[in-house]
């Protein structure tokens, strides 16, 4: 029987602590399972796989390879002032037409991967004859690049969007950008064979910007479920509530330490009872939050974990916490951790903001979302988990398995199978 192969473009793949790579990592060996080997083709900046056929690309453009070239001499000088002493001699000569390039227009820094990824592609269509072209991840560079190989070889292509290519509002890129991604958002309507959102929101606005809205489809990306062990949590004298990831910007712990700080004023919980663990990265907001209601005995920062002790972390602690940024674009986005969250067999508070989806998916599944700007909203919901936790009924928390990276991938193949047999149908008309 002949292999089957699908072409798999995303810049990110195989970065530890990328959500965009874990999206595709996840899904890799799922596919080979299904009888599918992916062809991967990458940006530079994950190692290179050793289980599927796996290529990478450059971006030519001068922020491509700043960006590039700063990624990899982070990896090998582990001292700032080797690492900027490095920089500024290799990146010297690049830096005027970076600043042009910038002036010009003030895309991603991976915009320009399209260009050798699409002649790389091409030739692997070639060399590989995959049944299926699959664009994903958060660069738009991937997509452009797809849809040039799909058009040389007029193979299927399925295009994935982690996060909405355009937002209707708070966008601060500029008009000509926006302009580039309104293009890029049609075209994809039109051109690909499936356009995939990971969220109902994303795809209903993105229909009603096109004037195409039954196009695209959702598929939730789900979380594997073999990567959870049994029997880790273990209660015990203090309710630990932990947030796993980055928080910057307005995700961060000011309202919830708000809430935290008026159940202690009113002697509704003990502060000798309640801690909260940060395991990530620790914004300035939330640092001065910390000092301001005197919670520095309450909040320890563990700093980053890898993927695998971040996994174990969760299942041991009391509550998950989850925090969206309060802005337009948490509206239309479900935050890829969320389905770890759910398969951890922990109860999760989540800080929503005005994102009704994501609200049901953790109210559907007992757990406890809050509006994310409301401290006397959280103060309730902490003071319920507290109360839970006192009478022991956080302790037999069951996983919520509704979405996995196996159901998301059969979704895949389904697409992929009605793209293949519609591009036939076509085929036989034209014939």
């Amino acid at each position: 029987m002949d292999k089957r192969y699908w072409l798999i473009l995303s810049y990110r793949a195989n970065i530890d602590g990328s959500a965009c790579a874990q999206h595709i990592d996840d899904r890799l060996p799922v596919l080979r399972e299904r009888g599918i080997t992916p062809v991967l083709l990458t940006g530079t900046i994950g190692a290179r796989s050793r289980h599927f056929p796996h290529f990478r690309c450059l971006s030519p453009a001068p922020s491509g390879i700043r960006f590039e070239l700063r990624h990899y001499l982070r990896k090998r000088l582990p001292k700032r002032w080797q690492f900027k002493l490095v920089e500024t001699v290799l990146l010297l000569p690049v830096f005027p037409f970076y600043l042009l390039e910038k002036l010009i227009i003030n895309l991603e820094s991976e915009w320009s991967w399209f260009f050798l990824s699409s002649i790389r592609g091409y030739f692997l269509c070639r060399r590989y004859q995959p049944e299926v072209i699959y664009s994903t991840g958060g660069t738009a560079s991937a997509h452009v690049a797809a849809d040039i190989i799909s058009g040389l070889t007029g193979l299927p292509w399925l295009a994935e969007t982690q996060d909405p290519l355009v937002h209707d509002r708070d966008w601060r890129r500029g008009k000509t950008v926006l302009r580039i991604y309104t293009w890029l958002e049609k075209r994809i309507c039109r051109r690909a064979d499936a356009f995939i959102f990971l969220a109902e929101a994303a795809r209903a606005n993105s229909g009603g910007r096109t004037g195409m809205p039954e196009c695209g489809t959702v598929i939730y990306p789900g979380a594997e479920p073999a990567m959870f062990e049994n029997g880790l949590y273990a209660k015990g004298h203090r309710c630990h509530f932990a947030h796993f990831g980055t928080l910057n910007g307005t995700r961060n712990l000011v309202v919830f330490l708000q809430a935290v700080r008026l159940l202690l004023d009113s002697d509704r919980i003990d502060a000798d009872r309640i801690r909260v663990d940060i395991y990530g990265s620790l914004d300035g907001g939330s640092r001065r939050a910390i000092q301001q209601f005197g919670l520095g005995g309450v909040v320890t920062n563990h700093g980053a974990l890898t993927r695998r002790q971040a996994l174990v972390a969760m299942q041991k602690t009391d509550c998950l916490l989850l925090i969206q940024n309060t802005i337009f674009f948490s509206t239309e986005t479900i935050p890829s951790k969320v389905y770890e969250y759910l398969l951890s067999g922990r109860p999760i508070l989540g800080l929503v903001h005005h994102n009704d989806e994501l609200r049901k998916m953790l109210l559907n599944s007992g757990n406890f979302p809050v509006p994310a700007d409301q401290p006397e909203a959280v103060a309730e919901a902490v003071d319920d988990i507290m109360q839970r936790f006192r009478d022991d009924s956080l302790s037999t928390w069951a996983p919520c398995p509704d979405w996995t990276v196996a159901g998301a991938v059969d979704q895949l193949l389904r697409l992929g199978g009605e793209a293949i047999r519609s591009r036939g149908r076509l085929g036989e008309r034209r014939g």
